[in-house]
């Protein structure tokens, strides 16, 4: 009996422990990064942290964090709470996008399972156009992802500096 109960709190503490460890991110990438949709607006230096399961993106200005924001199955924005990823890209930039997007572009990958995408230059591009809906213009490299949706005036940039 005293064995099983020191087993049970062994492996309760351990599945308390293990639940609660963090995301383990890759070394940050310094940024310059814009954001502009209809409801947020900055443009500064940052960092963004990639892992295997999201993205985290921190905007400095003046030296204090402007915006912190956690980007998986749900996007998170310090001092504004978590969404589901439709919720946040219906709240913040008014249409919903297919989910992963916003992690795509901040890991300067393809987004909308790779519709239009083809190779130009140094990186890549994509056009997507859905009538009524958006209009996007994709681009993305090695060191930059440019982001612009024209017709919900939308913008993401991020350029890595090195």
């Amino acid at each position: 009996m005293r064995f099983s109960f020191r087993l049970l709190s062994m492996l309760l503490l351990a599945l308390l422990w293990g639940g609660c460890a963090g995301r383990s991110y890759q070394k940050p990438v310094a940024a310059l990064i814009v954001f502009k949709t209809p409801a947020i607006r900055f443009a500064d230096q940052g960092f963004v942290y990639r892992s295997a399961r999201g993205v985290k993106v921190q905007v400095y200005a003046s030296g204090r964090a402007v915006l912190q924001m956690r980007v998986g199955r749900r996007v998170c924005i310090e001092g504004k709470g978590c969404l589901a990823e439709e919720d946040f890209y219906k709240k913040f930039f008014g249409v919903a996008y297919p989910e992963g997007t916003l992690a795509a572009i901040f890991s300067k990958r393809p987004i909308f399972g790779g519709e239009g995408l083809r190779k130009v230059g140094e990186g890549y591009e994509q056009r997507i156009e859905e009538p009524g809906r958006f209009d996007i213009i994709y681009a993305f490299n090695s060191r930059s992802a440019r982001f612009r949706d024209r017709l919900n005036h939308i913008l993401i940039k991020m350029t890595e500096i090195k």
